[in-house]
């Protein structure tokens, strides 16, 4: 007869070896990368196959309040504040040296190439600004509808806010909601 020694160290060898085929098979069993199976053209034929295109899961980012992708993210993203700059100077020109300080301030160690990780770190400064920018107007925005300034904003606040936005005045809305009066509002308004 085995000794019970010999049986568990059989039994903890056997679930070792399933453990290892079914880590195998989580492996295996994962979607390949599509992209990666695409077959890429020896030569461009025409520009716009030679164009930098973004990968394909930034076409599911959601920027915009409809569920589209802001058509302009890609130029905010690389350009930042100085996007501002390209649409009021349209002189191509000027344009370029304005790319060329850009690609400068792109290409840290001066080689005069872009490596990637100068790019991640260029596009993750500039999305950095966007987002402290956006936390900075959502500030601005919360002041705004909290008008004494405890940190919360009641029903009330929230209500008289929204009115003012649609054209009623807000110290009138602000009064009547005070003094519990009934607040007619006509069906266009709301």
């Amino acid at each position: 007869m085995m000794s019970r020694q010999a049986f568990l160290c059989g039994l903890g060898s056997l679930y070792l070896a399933l453990l290892l085929i079914f880590l195998l098979m989580d492996v295996y069993a994962r979607p390949a990368n599509n992209s990666l199976l695409k077959e890429k053209p020896e030569k461009p034929e025409n520009r716009e196959e030679n164009e930098i295109l973004p990968p394909d899961h930034l076409n599911g980012v959601k920027l915009e309040m409809d569920g589209h992708l802001n058509k302009d993210f890609h130029q905010e993203v690389f350009l930042g504040k100085d996007l501002e700059h390209f649409d009021e100077d349209s002189e191509p020109r000027r344009n370029r040296k304005k790319l060329v300080v850009i690609f400068n301030k792109v290409d840290v160690n001066n080689d005069r190439k872009i490596s990637a990780k100068e790019m991640q770190r260029w596009i993750m400064e500039k999305t950095d600004e966007h987002f402290q920018e956006a936390v900075h107007e959502n500030k601005m925005h919360f002041r705004a509808v909290d008008p004494d300034g405890d940190g919360h904003v009641s029903w009330d606040e929230y209500k008289i806010k929204f009115l003012a936005s649609k054209g009623f005045n807000e110290k009138e809305m602000a009064e009547k909601i005070k003094n519990n009066e009934e607040l007619k509002i006509d069906e266009e308004s709301e």
